[in-house]
């Protein structure tokens, strides 16, 4: 499903203009990103959470050249379905 099917959906569900629900829906996203930015948890009740975890720094071998490189740490976005969600798609 692309952005604008979302927002037309929604729009047809909820009764909004189509520019009134892509706003509100910008500014969750916005809202989201920069909660996960300063390192929270986010539940989403039945459906998931969202949480950021640190990535240590590692060792990476080329396998053509056998040249070894530092991989610097970095930090993922890692989503975890609810029970719920789980259950939908077995």
């Amino acid at each position: 499903m692309t952005n604008k099917e979302l927002v037309a959906e929604l729009s047809d569900q909820l009764g909004w203009t189509q520019v009134r629900v892509s706003e509100v829906l910008a500014q969750t996203v916005e809202q989201l990103n920069s909660n996960l930015a300063n390192n929270a948890t986010i539940t989403v009740p039945n459906f998931g959470s969202f949480q950021t975890r640190k990535r240590a720094e590692r060792i990476s071998v080329n396998p053509q050249t056998q040249q070894r490189f530092l991989v610097p740490p970095k930090i993922s976005v890692n989503f975890k379905p609810a029970s719920v969600l789980k259950e939908k798609f077995k």
